[in-house]
């Protein structure tokens, strides 16, 4: 209490009004290969149209840009993208291989020399659609000029009035630099030589660029800590909730990637089958038997999805077959934003998969019934009901209840939610009151998604019981939540029971 050393009165404020805050539940990342775009940048598109923008468009060499398009179409809006190229040293970026197309523009003096340096915004080899035009300024056409940036001779981007004078408002690096989505420019006039002695007038292509694709590992995708590199990009990324890697299907990769989600514990990892490979095959790919001698994939923080997805390419207007992480990915954020997080994402109405002309294996009953059981979500075509997911199990080899992908989800949700508004806790007395206030955040928060029908009851406990003296002494303050997870209705019994004539059904009920 407050030491008062006159008469008077003194207004205080105790806010009791903490709340568990919503949190995201659906924002999906994504790792791969991409036209364009930063590496190893998480970046975040909320379209389509912002995934082409800024990373560009179909790749032959990677299934990114279709993942992507698949998540969009099934109804995804918050996506997070990396992409990656080959380093030689995984823990030096610096090693990075690909490298921006450039040009360097020479002066208009009598001798000529070098003026400004054109580079591509991003590494690859896109850089070479790029061409700028230099055009005398309007404005002031003795000592200023125009610069016009074309892709595949498109005008994209005009800078109109650019100077070379550094104490200059429009000053071309100023102007350009951080401004410009398709380039950046790097001004080496000599600092003798006058500001009038402007580009060269005339059109020029930028050059040179390499996409780093040669030579790609595992490793490329899986990254590095220490550099944020992969996988570990999207260490600064707090609101994710699921994590792919389009149709790279190695085991070290997905190891690697459940053993991320598993360090996170706030995201679920969605795992590729590997193209073409039957129901059998699939099975020994999960357990590691048969022709694959890897460690069986074994983790609540991980789904596996078969088979592979037939779309009609944009690229060639050919039959194609793409992963199904990007379109599951999806589908989950549909059946968040349909239901909740604790729903299924799975069946015929939020399951269903858009966009897609068929599967690349058509399972039947009993190779469901087979491959269900170890683990592996199968993608369907149904009659009247079209391509569905038609399974939602976790990786968990034991049996329990965050074996299945809406448990495993919802507690992911509940933990995360409860921890984040839980702060406020920190470094207060590890007294009754302070249990109370615990109490009053979780107990609201828990008992709306029992109304909503998430969980079919739950009890929260902090007291002497679970703050022990001993408990104390080591500064902790222990809260038990216990919860019962509603469990999916995914294997319906029809009993039709013929009777007598005269039976009574209420005798038989």
């Amino acid at each position: 209490m407050p030491s008062y050393l006159s008469p008077g009165i003194y207004p205080r404020e105790i806010d009791f009004s903490f709340y568990v805050k919503q949190i995201s539940t659906s924002a999906c990342a994504m790792v791969g290969i991409a036209e364009r775009g930063p590496i190893n940048e998480p970046t975040l598109v909320t379209s389509w149209e912002q995934f082409l923008t800024a990373f560009g468009g179909y790749l032959a060499a990677g299934y990114l840009a279709y993942a992507a398009r698949a998540f969009f179409d099934n109804g995804g809006s918050v996506l997070w993208v990396t992409r990656v190229a080959h380093a030689s040293d995984p823990t030096d970026p610096t090693t990075i291989t690909a490298t921006p197309a450039s040009v360097t523009l020479r002066d208009r003096a009598g001798t000529p020399v070098n003026t400004l340096t054109i580079t591509a915004a991003s590494p690859g080899t896109w850089g070479r659609k790029l061409s700028v035009t230099v055009q005398d300024s309007s404005r002031n056409p003795t000592t200023e000029f125009t610069l016009l940036v074309k892709e595949n001779s498109t005008i994209v981007e005009v800078f109109a009035d650019l100077s070379l004078d550094e104490t200059k408002a429009n000053y071309v690096e100023l102007v350009i630099n951080g401004t410009s989505g398709s380039i950046a420019v790097d001004d080496q006039h000599s600092a003798t030589a006058a500001p009038g002695n402007r580009p060269a007038v005339g059109t020029f292509a930028l050059t040179g660029g390499d996409d780093g694709l040669t030579g790609l590992t595992d490793q490329d995708f899986i990254g590095d800590p220490a550099v944020h590199s992969g996988l570990y990009a999207f260490d600064s990324v707090e609101a994710l909730n699921l994590l792919c890697v389009p149709g790279v299907t190695t085991p070290i990769v997905i190891i690697a990637g459940l053993a991320y989600a598993e360090n996170r514990k706030d995201l679920l990892f969605l795992v590729d089958a590997p193209f073409g490979i039957t129901p059998q095959e699939a099975l020994d790919f999960r357990k590691g038997a048969g022709a694959y001698s890897h460690p069986a994939f074994d983790s609540s923080y991980g789904a596996l999805y078969y088979p592979w997805l037939r779309i009609s390419d944009p690229l060639t207007n050919a039959v194609k077959y793409i992963p199904p992480t990007g379109a599951v990915a999806g589908c989950i954020a549909r059946s968040d934003q349909k239901a909740a997080v604790w729903a299924a994402p799975a069946g015929i109405d939020r399951g269903r998969v858009r966009n897609v002309l068929g599967l690349g294996y058509v399972t039947n009953r009993a190779e469901r019934d087979v491959l269900y059981p170890e683990s592996i979500n199968c993608i369907a075509s149904l009659p009247d009901a079209g391509i569905c997911l038609w399974g939602q199990k976790t990786l968990q080899g034991q049996a329990s209840a965050t074996d299945r992908v809406n448990v495993r989800r919802l507690m992911m949700h509940v933990e995360k939610a409860v921890a984040k508004s839980s702060q406020f806790v920190v470094f207060e007395p590890n007294l009754p009151i302070t249990w109370r206030a615990l109490l009053r955040l979780v107990t609201p928060f828990l008992q709306d998604i029992k109304d909503k029908g998430g969980v079919y009851d739950f009890a929260v406990q902090c007291d002497e019981e679970s703050n022990t003296p001993a408990v104390i002494d080591r500064n902790e303050l222990v809260c038990r939540v216990f919860v019962k997870p509603t469990k999916t209705a995914e294997f319906i019994e029809l009993n039709f029971i013929l009777t007598a004539t005269g039976g009574d059904f209420k005798e038989l009920m």
